[in-house]
């Protein structure tokens, strides 16, 4: 079964839709639009495919974020209140190593909250209103220890437990700066959507990749996107490059290299 993310544009680049209960990294620089990417997924998952959505958040407050997506004309409280959507706010200076056990309905004390107290938390806020939509945002700050092999570990169990959920879920992740880095959620996720932005002259380009998408024909191309005041827009039939241009290239760029946003 496909589970369509609602996004202009998008669906058609990936055969309709993510296929269900996958996980799918979104990866990407900060002011991309992976936070927007992801909460219009849910948004549009409640209000045009009326399935509930759970969002995750370690960065920002749940008040923010509903603050920020009026933006986009996105009532969050309202579907916060009609229980249609949870904002979970999860401390990441109270983790201490996960350590895997059954998961219970044993309420959490968030002063002691483990990543094993945010798993649970989860599986029951998903419960609770029966959420088909999981987005948590972002996994980079589960990586705060020193240990690399605690980290892969930590992504290891957090994700094989994400899978067991039955939500089609998207996990965001700051691109990784350090050449040749091993990044274990990249290879555990069942697909790696990529945004990016890159200045050509005076002007900012945000464009999308595909790099993964398992059992899902997707398309290879890089296509610009925009974020505008209903949320991501993708164009999803010319591609950004041209033969004459490449925007990962240091050299200056000209504007007319790049094919027109429709």
């Amino acid at each position: 079964m496909r589970v369509p993310t609602g996004i202009p544009g998008f669906d058609e680049l990936i055969e309709g839709g993510f296929i269900e209960d996958d996980v799918i990294l979104l990866t990407g620089g900060p002011g991309a639009g992976k936070s927007t990417f992801g909460i219009q997924y849910l948004y549009e998952g409640i209000t045009r495919y009326n399935e509930a959505g759970v969002y995750v958040t370690f960065d920002e407050s749940p008040a923010r974020i509903m603050r920020n997506m009026w933006r986009h004309s996105w009532d969050l409280e309202r579907l916060v209140k009609e229980n249609k959507l949870r904002i979970i706010r999860a401390d990441p200076l109270k983790y201490s190593r996960y350590i895997k056990r059954s998961m219970t309905d044993e309420k959490v004390d968030a002063e002691e909250m483990t990543l094993e107290g945010v798993l649970n938390q989860i599986y029951q806020n998903v419960q609770q209103i029966g959420a088909k939509r999981l987005f948590i945002d972002s996994i980079t700050t589960l990586k705060i220890s020193q240990d690399p092999v605690n980290i892969r570990f930590m992504l290891l169990e957090f994700i094989k437990n994400i899978e067991n959920l039955y939500c089609t879920t998207l996990i965001s992740s700051e691109d990784k700066y350090v050449q040749d880095t091993f990044n274990v959620e990249e290879y555990l996720a069942e697909g790696v959507i990529s945004l990016n932005m890159s200045r050509i002259g005076n002007e900012r380009i945000r464009f999308i990749e595909i790099l993964k998408m398992r059992g899902v024909k997707h398309d290879e191309s890089i296509h610009q996107y925009r974020i505008t005041d209903a949320g991501l827009v993708v164009d999803p039939h010319g591609s950004l490059l041209s033969e004459k241009a490449d925007i990962f290239c240091s050299a200056p760029q000209k504007k007319e290299n790049i094919n027109e946003f429709r």
